[in-house]
């Protein structure tokens, strides 16, 4: 029989490895085939990053090896598809996944034999088909099948029907389960496939139209996930809860949760628009803790940006409407931007931003950089040249992940840097000011005065972070000062990868810019609160206010070695402060009072810091001692006594 494996080489995570679900879909489909079945062995995955020399000695005489590509495996597929070519020179390499595209240099690649484009499972099948019957691979669709006289690429065909057996049901994984005690295997589960919005940046689906799993297999797979007790799972739907039926889904794995405690995460990336369904399912989840922050998507407010790239969003009214309603129930959300896209300018990025602050996120917001994908329409020469886009090939993975290990391949992603509308000076410009925005209001260095001068002095939140950048830039040879020059530093050099932070102080792994400002700060808080004042006097707070705000602010600050903390204040802030940030303001009383602070989880060094605090509970604003939920607040007022 010909021996067939499948390559997905995934980095684990701790204990905690993901089963390879694309490959593990194209094998299930596959050997549900009687013929195939009969005529093909197989022989199994490469599913860890082993060195190349050692995964090679898992492929034993193969027939056919088919390679998942993106962005976090091309570099180590290439290398290993070279080498296996090399030892079996007659063996069929098949690469296919999001980073294959025809508009990829596919002539780089001359040990694959055929490149697949799209959704895998129906070329997959019919190429074991065609090898077990000796026909030629131009009758694989969908593909670039190499021949001497070049790539020609076959017709194409579109799937309707989402009928593929479960990786996780049919017994595909189970040979991976019994090689592997003791590892606590992560789950990707769709629902759907498809994405009506097809946005130019993203490559996440293939088509427009969404088509549904069957219920039963969903089902299935959740249950197979508590049998097997799997903690996380990961929907990899382009957007759960677009479908009144994923509430369904929702509640189905709540209900599994509670009968068997399994799983412990369920995980999705929920519809662009948000929605009633949407709201449902996050607070069904969140309730029921086996789900934390709701992403709310933005991108962008910039509405050439948003037309350049096919995209729509909800009216800021509806997202203030929308973020008020998470807060009613608690629920923390964070809102996520690109930077980078065609037709943002630097100030459009900037009012942007505190738009979205205006509209009630304080809570938190993660920008990210732009990357140009393979199979999106940003990806297309056309478009590059059309918007002036200019990429830089950086380190992929860099943040919250630890350096590589000796002989680790290195994967690679290509960062956008400039545009037509914002040249690589302003695209460093935007990175410094998010940084100061999300250092200083949403993780909460400043946030008290931000608010208190919002609804006191009517300084809007542009304004008070403009001023704010411009003192720190002009505050030479401070502390806060060189901070950011060292940060500017590090973005323009790009050698850390894709805008990260690096300092040994935090631990052995990359950090967003924003991060590393609160955990610099906080480290070095005596010296950050004595060369701020200068700015925060700025504003015309009177004295004792100014006084007492300020002692608020650095008081309210999570740092290392608390176990509790306690200070007397002539104004009541608790309150006035809790309610801004829930968009039900009330007015600031000066009534005297007490608050002490039990910190039931201390740490006691950086390290820990930057993992429990900044990593693990940024999103929920744990930073700030009175949002943390886990926290034993108690305010005493001396008018009670």
């Amino acid at each position: 029989m010909k021996n067939v494996y499948f390559v997905l080489a995934n980095k684990s995570y701790g204990k905690a490895l993901y089963f390879p679900y694309a490959v593990g879909c194209l094998a299930a489909y596959a050997f549900a085939d009687s013929e195939i079945k009969e005529s093909f062995n197989l022989g199994g995955f490469i599913y860890r990053r082993d060195e190349i020399s050692q995964a090679l000695e898992k492929i034993k005489e193969p027939s056919v090896v088919a390679f998942s590509c993106y962005m976090w495996t091309i570099e180590y597929n290439k290398l290993l598809a070279k080498a296996v070519k090399e030892k079996y020179p007659n063996c069929i390499i098949q690469f296919g996944g999001h980073e294959i595209s025809p508009q990829s240099e596919l002539e780089n690649y001359p040990y694959v034999d055929i490149f697949t484009f799209g959704e895998g499972e129906e070329p997959f099948k019919k190429l074991l088909l065609a090898v077990k019957k000796g026909n030629s691979l131009l009758s694989v669709p969908n593909s670039a099948v190499r021949t001497p006289n070049g790539l020609i690429f076959t017709e194409k065909e579109v799937y309707t029907e989402l009928s593929y057996p479960s990786p996780y049901t049919s017994g595909i994984f189970d040979g991976i389960i019994a090689e592997n005690p003791g590892v606590e295997f992560d789950v990707t589960i769709e629902t759907n496939r498809g994405c009506p919005y097809m946005c130019a940046y993203c490559d996440w689906c293939y088509t427009p139209k969404v088509r549904e799993f069957p219920m039963e297999k969903i089902r299935a797979e959740i249950d197979w996930c508590a049998e097997h007790k799997v903690e996380y799972i990961y929907n990899a739907d382009a957007n759960f809860g677009i479908l009144k039926r994923d509430y369904e889904i929702a509640e189905y794995a709540v209900q599994v949760n509670k009968r068997t405690g399994y799983p412990q995460i369920f995980n999705a990336c929920f519809a662009k628009n948000s929605n009633d369904n949407v709201f449902a399912i996050s607070k069904l989840l969140y309730d029921n803790k086996i789900n934390k922050a709701i992403t709310l998507a933005y991108q962008t407010v910039c509405s050439d940006a948003l037309k350049n790239v096919n995209r729509t969003n909800f009216t800021m009214d509806a997202f203030a409407d929308l973020v008020l309603r998470y807060n009613e129930y608690e629920i923390p959300t964070y809102t996520e931007l690109i930077l980078g896209l065609p037709g943002e300018t630097y100030n459009s990025f900037c009012e942007g931003i505190c738009k979205l602050i205006e509209a009630g996120q304080h809570n938190a917001m993660t920008v990210y950089g732009c990357q140009v994908f393979q199979n999106a329409l940003m990806g297309t020469k056309e478009y590059r040249e059309k918007f002036g886009i200019e990429t830089a090939r950086v380190k992929q993975g860099s943040v919250h992940s630890s350096p590589l290990p000796p002989g680790e391949i290195q994967e690679y992603t290509d960062l956008v840097i400039a545009t037509k509308d914002m040249p690589f000076d302003d695209m460093i410009r935007s990175l410094m000011f998010c940084t100061c925005v999300q250092g200083f209001h949403h993780i909460g260095l400043l946030k008290c005065f931000a608010i208190y001068l919002r609804q006191e002095k009517n300084v809007s939140y542009i304004d008070f972070y403009r001023a704010l950048l411009q003192y720190i830039y002009s505050a030479k040879g401070t502390f806060i000062n060189r901070l950011f020059l060292r940060f500017e530093a590090q973005c323009r050099d790009l050698s850390n990868g894709e805008w990260t932070y690096i300092s040994d102080e935090f631990g052995d792994m990359g950090w967003y810019y924003d991060e590393g400002l609160f955990m610099e700060v906080a480290k070095h808080y005596d010296e950050f609160w004595q060369e701020i004042p200068p700015f925060l006097s700025s504003f015309g707070i009177e004295e004792e206010m100014l006084s007492e705000l300020s002692r608020y602010q650095k008081f309210i600050i999570r740092l290392i070695c608390q176990e509790q903390v306690k200070d007397t204040f002539k104004y009541d802030f608790t309150p006035y402060f809790l309610s801004a940030l829930e968009q039900r303001p009330v007015p600031l009383k000066k009534r005297e009072n007490t608050i002490s602070i039990t910190i039931p989880n201390p740490v006691y060094n950086w390290h820990d810091y930057s993992r429990q605090v900044m990593l693990f509970a940024k999103k929920k604003s744990a930073t700030l001692l009175i949002k943390d939920k886990q926290n034993i607040i108690d305010i005493s007022y001396k008018d009670e006594k």
